[in-house]
């Protein structure tokens, strides 16, 4: 008799619902261990019973963003702030809903009410700054981001961020930040990659070495610093050190174009023509675009048997690009250089008057024009017609101190030669 009364009241029990407290107790757990379908599920079925608790809008809208239901999300926050509009996390996750749904225009509209109600709010600084640059409005990222900074100078996004964006205009400002970043954070190793590589970018190559070793003694298995600081090395005129860095990466496991053509182009001037070769046709079969490594490579071919080869380099180093006069030049001289290791001297001389039609401050091809001439094809007059035109060349256009070396002491031999031609030939005249 006492069970059957008490089996009601049981039942009754059973169906008086949770209450609030513990309904959002309930969702929490189901969140934190990653039933997300089912707080979706339990949310919307409380809601729809008059329930619109911060906690419980949150946690569908947590959920749904987690499961990529970037457009449910935001409509359960724009209801959400229907219910609490001065709730500032939640205006903070609707903006960021909107901003990777690439509604930036919307985001950027929440983001800036956070900061008006908050001016300490540094993450929405930074995001403000995000969407402005990649909107290029640059000048309004650059604000936003003097804004974060203003409120915390230790921000390692907001400097790595102003690096980037100084960086991309071309700013001298730009290694201030990426300095400091590096300075408060020494072992970052994005802070040191855009530091060096930017030291590279602006022909100050020797700063980019030390932060280089730095990061190597760090981890000298990393194939990044590894090739930055081959490139560092051969931008500052050091290609046998840089030869070791690049070939560590290789070791390492790299296999990308521009690892094998700088190797390649190090070798080429540390005169290992071989090894050259090797890597720079590795890097052609990667990029069959690049003029520069047909270039390389042909120059390198020039020193073996296989100068029809070098030849074809050369010309599709040519036909890649359409160079500024001085490479276009300086790549008819190669070819120049090769027809006269072959003897065919016609062919050879004609070379060399394209490269100095293409550059007229290329004077050294006027020289091996004349010595063609002289030494090779025995036409005196013409010899002399060219030696003249090198020395008229040379005192209009003097070479710079950091030019040809060798040109000083080429137009006193030229001169010597100048009188004998001439000599020569009146005698030859009075035969």
């Amino acid at each position: 008799m006492q069970n059957n009364f008490l089996r009601p009241i049981v039942l009754l029990l059973l169906l008086i619902p949770y209450s609030k407290g513990q309904a959002q107790e309930n969702l929490q757990e189901l969140f934190y261990t990653g039933s997300y379908a089912s707080v979706i599920r339990e949310a919307t079925q409380s809601m729809a019973t008059g329930d619109t608790s911060l906690t419980t809008y949150n946690m569908k809208a947590l959920s749904e963003a987690q499961l990529g239901q970037t457009g449910n999300a935001i409509i359960t926050l724009q209801r959400a702030l229907e219910y609490h509009p001065d709730e500032p996390r939640i205006r903070r996750m609707l903006a960021g809903q909107y901003n990777l749904a690439g509604d930036y225009v919307k985001a950027r509209e929440n983001f800036l009410l956070l900061v008006r109600s908050d001016s300490a709010d540094i993450s929405s600084w930074l995001k403000l700054a995000e969407i402005a640059s990649f909107r290029q409005r640059y000048g309004e990222a650059i604000n936003a981001l003097e804004q974060a900074l203003v409120r915390d100078t230790l921000n390692l996004e907001g400097l790595m961020m102003m690096g980037e964006l100084l960086n991309r205009n071309n700013n001298s400002e730009t290694a201030t930040f990426y300095e400091k970043a590096l300075r408060l954070y020494p072992d970052n190793q994005k802070a040191a990659f855009a530091l060096g590589n930017w030291y590279i970018q602006a022909k100050r190559a020797d700063k980019a070495i030390p932060v280089c070793e730095h990061m190597l003694q760090l981890d000298s298995t990393s194939i990044k610093f590894n090739k930055l600081m081959g490139y560092a090395q051969y931008k500052a005129g050091k290609p046998f050190p840089a030869i070791q860095h690049f070939g560590r990466a290789v070791e390492l496991g790299d296999s990308t174009e521009f690892t094998f053509k700088f190797m390649g182009i190090c070798q080429y001037l540390s005169a290992s023509f071989p090894e050259a070769i090797e890597s720079l046709r590795f890097a052609s079969e990667k990029d069959s675009m690049d003029a520069e490594i047909f270039f390389f490579l042909g120059a390198c071919l020039a020193t073996t048997h296989e100068k029809k080869e070098a030849m074809n380099q050369l010309d599709k180093s040519l036909k890649l690009m359409q160079p500024d006069p001085t490479v276009a030049s300086r790549i008819y001289s190669e070819q120049g250089n090769i027809k006269r290791l072959e003897e065919d001297y016609e062919h050879a001389y004609a070379l060399y008057g394209k490269a100095w039609e293409t550059d007229t401050t290329n004077i050294m091809a006027l020289y091996f024009m004349a010595s063609i001439q002289d030494n090779s094809l025995h036409h005196s007059e013409q010899a002399l017609v060219d030696y003249q035109r090198f020395i008229d060349q040379l005192d209009l256009n003097p070479p710079a101190r950091e030019g040809n070396s060798q040109v000083p002491s080429i137009r006193a031999i030229v001169e010597d030669r100048i009188t004998s031609l001439k000599e020569e030939l009146f005698f030859l005249d009075q035969d």
